[in-house]
C-alpha cells in the first residue's frame, strides 16, 4: 500500500468499514501506511498540563472511530480494559510506553501482574483488546510530548479502570473532544 496522509487514512478506513467484511489485518495496513511525517494530525494537537487530551476527528460510524491522543511529559492513563471495543495505534511523534496487565483475580485484592511492557517510537503500530489482558499507556518521557492516533472499533463511551494496588475495577465514562467543536491552533 501506497503512503496515505491522514484524510486519505480516513476515507481508507470509511471504506473499510463499510461493509461487515472488514478485518483488523486491513486496518493495521492502512494504520502503517499513514505517512506521519506529513504533519497533518498537528492541527488536532491540544496539550493539556494535567492530563493526556481525546480529539475524535472522525466519527466513523458505528463500527469505528478515529481519535487523536497528545500527551505532555509523564502522562498516562489509568489502568483500563476494552469491554466493548478494540484499538489499533500509530504514534505520530514522541514515544508512548505500554503496559500490559493481566486481568486481576475476582474478588481477590493483589497488586496488578505486570504481563507485558514495551514502548513504541514514532512510526510505529500496536494493538490492544481485551483477549491480550488490560493495560496502561504513557508518555514516559520528562522533555518530549507525544502524540497517538487511535482507531477504536466499535467505537466505545465507557472502560473499566483497575487499581494497580488491589485491582478493583470501577466504571469510567471516556472523555474527549471532537474537531469540530474543539479546533487547535496550527
Amino acid at each position: 500500500m501506497e503512503k496515505l496522509t491522514l484524510s486519505e487514512v480516513m476515507q481508507c478506513l470509511k471504506d473499510e468499514f463499510s461493509t461487515d467484511k472488514w478485518s483488523r489485518q486491513s486496518v493495521k495496513d492502512i494504520l502503517e501506511s499513514y505517512d506521519v511525517t506529513h504533519g497533518d494530525w498537528r492541527k488536532y494537537c491540544k496539550f493539556d498540563d494535567h492530563k493526556y487530551y481525546r480529539v475524535v476527528i472522525d466519527q466513523g460510524n458505528d463500527r469505528y472511530n478515529l481519535v487523536i491522543l497528545c500527551w505532555n511529559c509523564g502522562q498516562g492513563t489509568p489502568v483500563h480494559d476494552h469491554p466493548t471495543a478494540e484499538c489499533m495505534f500509530k504514534v505520530c511523534e514522541g514515544s508512548v510506553c505500554e503496559t500490559r496487565y493481566s486481568f486481576p483475580q475476582c474478588g481477590v485484592k493483589c497488586n496488578l501482574e505486570v504481563s507485558e511492557e514495551c514502548c513504541l517510537t514514532e512510526g510505529e503500530v500496536g494493538h490492544i483488546n481485551d483477549s491480550q489482558g488490560i493495560h496502561r499507556m504513557s508518555n514516559d518521557s520528562d522533555t518530549d510530548t507525544c502524540v497517538t492516533l487511535h482507531c477504536y472499533f466499535p467505537p466505545y463511551k465507557t472502560v473499566n479502570t483497575y487499581d494497580e494496588r488491589t485491582g478493583d475495577k470501577t466504571e469510567y465514562i471516556v472523555k474527549c473532544v471532537t474537531a469540530e467543536k474543539s479546533p487547535c491552533p496550527e
